[in-house]
């Protein structure tokens, strides 16, 4: 069969999942940030600057662009992360065939790939998840290739990942030392350094600007709020670092079959790594890079499970080439069960999450219970934006609502220092001058507008109770003079009466 009728059908199959999953999977608290800045960057605002936003610059640009071309639109956009996910997934297949030998050993990987929880579950959503893990694992596999000008390719790639996610960076050692053991010439070596230098440089060049437009606002939003994000001591701290982990390998609990899922993998991984130490071979790059970025993902506090998506290719491929050499030194029948045994509880147990992320909610973040499902479906967060902007005056655009997610569809204007929902959270943990400077908006400040009446509408929904206390905001609506013009769900839409502008 020839090479492009096998991506092709495998396009086609992954498709077949991560599209579904891209315009049915519960929203995640964190996309309607990560959308509304997107669609702030493409009408001409810069991240930090204008805006708080704690995570490298990237992405906005990128979702910005693809937005400015299919229009500001949810479903739009989702389904630019199921085409990261396919492009992703026919990159284990080519890499996992090159290693192993064999196009069979490619079509198993990108397989156990699109049914794996932690892929479909997370991939397609709109968060610094599938861009960087594709831009990284490009940057891993394009080694493999004959180019002289692969290390700078490389480095972009990897410089462009950092570029989404920070803690990236950490992957460095991994393709230093690569980059050290393949090239045995020292003169070559070096010039080879020096390209993957550069392509890294150039791809970070964009966060030196925006560092040096106003160094401490830059730091405060990649790594200061970080730092007092969380009330954490030192034994909560630890207790949450391993919670999570925990959880992941069915340790006490289990996150739906995302916890079955990844244990298999591990232990195929596991016994791939012993195997190596025993035989004093060097680990392959791909699981290099995937034991750092597993250590990775336990840096951010609180740690959750979606980070550890991010190692899945890479864990994919060093377990399916270490299967495929196993079958190769000893094919025997009990070996070959084993093998079919594990794939085969692999995939029978997907559509549990699959029903999981799109019907039931359970377990999964953000969700506290089913009455929550309806709330975070993109049919329930398109209706209330269409409601505020029935409501919206052109004339007086601005809004507030503590989850910016409604308003990326419609005309209305988010007020200023809540286009993110940790905004409020943060402004109580800083000084009162860096407030105004970081861009956030205080408690006082909110109460301000709602006595002056600086907005006509305001949305209790998504996110209001992990601000504040929903009885006692409503009650301040009513002082105010905010009377409730529908309910959609959960979701309350207040309005000013038109005798109450000032």
């Amino acid at each position: 069969m020839r090479p492009a009728v096998i991506y092709g059908l495998l396009a086609i199959l992954m498709a077949a999942v991560f599209v579904p999953m891209s315009l049915y999977r519960i929203v995640d608290g964190d996309e309607g940030t990560y959308l509304l800045v997107s669609r702030l960057v493409a009408e001409g605002q810069l991240p930090y600057h204008d805006f708080f936003y704690p995570q490298m610059f990237l992405l906005p640009y990128v979702y910005g662009a693809w937005m400015k071309l299919v229009g500001y639109s949810w479903y739009g956009a989702r389904l630019l992360s199921a085409v990261f996910s396919v492009m992703l997934g026919l990159l284990v297949y080519r890499q996992t065939a090159l290693v192993a030998g064999a196009r069979a050993w490619g079509v198993l990987a990108v397989v156990l790939f699109t049914f794996s929880s932690l892929a479909f579950g997370w991939y397609p959503l709109i968060k610094t998840l599938v861009l960087p893990t594709l831009l990284l694992f490009a940057a891993y596999a394009i080694l493999s290739t004959s180019s002289r000008w692969r290390w700078l390719a490389s480095g972009l790639l990897f410089g462009l990942s950092v570029a989404c996610r920070v803690y990236v960076i950490v992957v460095a050692p991994a393709l230093v030392i690569e980059l050290y053991r393949s090239e045995r010439d020292h003169r070559e070596r070096f010039m080879q350094f020096a390209r993957f230098a550069i392509g890294v440089v150039l791809a970070l060049l964009p966060a030196e600007l925006f560092f040096l437009i106003d160094p401490a606002t830059f730091v405060f939003n990649i790594v200061g709020n970080q730092v007092i994000r969380t009330d954490y001591t030192s034994v909560t701290w630890w207790a949450q670092k391993t919670q999570a982990p925990m959880q992941l390998v069915a340790i006490r609990s289990a996150e739906g079959v995302t916890s079955l899922q990844f244990l298999l993998l591990l232990l195929v991984n596991l016994a791939a790594w012993v195997s190596n130490a025993l035989a004093r071979e060097r680990p392959p790059l791909a699981s290099s890079m995937a034991i750092l970025l597993i250590l990775a993902s336990f840096v951010p506090t609180p740690i959750y499970t979606q980070y550890f998506c991010m190692p899945l290719p890479f864990l994919l491929v060093n377990a399916v080439v270490f299967c495929a050499a196993l079958t190769r030194e000893s094919a025997t029948p009990r070996l070959r069960h084993l093998l079919a045994s594990l794939v085969a509880v692999h995939l029978l147990v997907s559509p549990l999450d699959l029903y999981r992320y799109t019907i039931s909610g359970a377990m999964v973040s953000g969700i506290s219970g089913h009455d929550d499902v309806t709330d975070w479906r993109l049919t329930t967060i398109r209706a209330v934006g269409r409601a505020v902007d029935h409501e919206v005056r052109q004339d007086r655009p601005f809004v507030i609502s503590f989850w910016p997610g409604y308003f990326v569809e419609t005309q209305a204007v988010i007020l200023p220092g809540m286009e993110n929902h940790f905004a409020l959270m943060f402004s109580q943990r800083v000084l009162p001058r860096e407030v105004m400077r970081f861009r956030l908006m205080s408690y006082p400040d909110l109460l301000w507008h709602l006595n002056q009446h600086t907005v006509d509408v305001v949305v209790l929904g998504n996110w209001t109770s992990w601000t504040f206390n929903r009885e006692w905001i409503r009650d301040q609506l009513v002082q105010h003079g905010y009377v409730m013009k529908e309910r959609i769900a959960s979701a309350e839409i207040y309005t000013l009466p038109s005798d109450g502008h000032r």
